[in-house]
């Protein structure tokens, strides 16, 4: 099962791909909502608290049989949240691969994409499946425009 990670919302990931309903979906911010919290009053009690409650929804839907994989939506996404994560995948047998989601035609991401395993682009023009997707895998090949 694939771990897939991205800033954009449910919304886009519906718009995106055809066979969404394959996948379970873990959405920060709604998250947060349901606690009483924003990225801006989190204190760390509310941080551990979420950080739980988002570990032991990775894993409840890891040991799904239905699911392809899961989505992981945080608009907020940095470096700091990075290791934490991968710390709580790497207990999970079921989860193969770390995959960043991100745009093709203007990177939001690009910074980030070393740490993962595999780097899927969302579809520009019509919604396709996610194993259509462009993709990268080796990044030593590639060469970026600095960005403006």
């Amino acid at each position: 099962m694939k771990f897939y990670v991205t800033i954009e919302g449910i919304d886009r990931l519906k718009k995106s791909f055809l066979n969404l309903k394959l996948f379970s979906v873990i959405y920060i911010p709604e998250i947060l909502e349901e606690y009483g919290y924003t990225y801006s009053t989190i204190d760390d009690y509310g941080s551990f608290i979420i950080s739980n409650h988002i570990s032991n929804t990775i894993r409840c839907f890891a040991k799904s049989k239905r699911i392809r994989g899961i989505f992981y939506s945080n608009p907020d996404i940095n470096e700091e949240i990075l290791p934490n994560l991968f710390e709580t995948l790497a207990n999970i047998d079921t989860i193969t691969e770390v995959v960043l989601l991100d745009d093709y035609n203007v990177p939001k991401l690009q910074h980030l994409y070393s740490n993962f395993d595999e780097i899927v682009f969302f579809p520009t023009f019509k919604k396709i499946r996610l194993i259509e997707c462009q993709k990268i895998s080796n990044f030593d090949s590639i060469e970026w425009k600095p960005l403006k």
